[in-house]
């Protein structure tokens, strides 16, 4: 059974996340993540990236092809390269998408949005557990899901329902 699972701000070869995460260096950073990620995900199952994948060159990229799963990417404000070379490692690459009645986007939305259109958002991007007294955010920055993805039905819990919104 394909499982779907939600991560944001995975930022591998991002050189100045050893500022901010519990690893010395950049290389012991991205080799955790590529372990817990390919603990926690099996090859059929999908991942939607919710943006700022990888910093430091183009050719870091590859990192991403020793990640199990079929992704895609919700392309965050440090997804800098041509579409082209991410199309390379995710399925489908999108600015924001529906997930039944959840909006998934990098930066939080308007809470306008939340009120006429989507149940949650679903984000990463603020690397903190939620926007202070508002539970319609759901943060999934790296930071806040033990740097490995999470099963979406974990994320949003009872909040969304079956029969709207895009393909699993």
């Amino acid at each position: 059974m394909n499982r779907v699972f939600v991560i944001a701000d995975t930022h591998f070869s991002h050189r100045k996340v050893t500022e901010f995460r519990p690893w010395p260096t950049v290389e012991e950073h991205d080799r955790e993540l590529v372990e817990r990620w390919n603990d926690t995900v099996r090859k059929d199952d999908t991942v939607w990236h919710l943006g700022d994948v990888c910093l430091g060159g183009r050719d870091k990229l590859a990192i991403l092809g020793s990640l199990n799963g079929l992704k895609r990417l919700v392309l965050g404000n440090h997804d800098v390269y041509p579409r082209d070379l991410y199309g390379a490692y995710f399925t489908k690459i999108f600015g924001a998408a529906e997930w039944h009645d959840c909006i998934l986007t990098h930066i939080p939305i308007h809470p306008y949005q939340l009120d006429t259109r989507y149940r949650l958002n679903v984000h990463g991007h603020m690397h903190a557990a939620t926007i202070q007294g508002d539970d319609r955010y759901k943060c999934v920055s790296a930071e806040q899901i033990d740097y490995r993805p999470k099963l979406m039905w974990e994320v949003i819990g009872n909040a969304a329902t079956e029969g709207r919104g895009v393909a699993e």
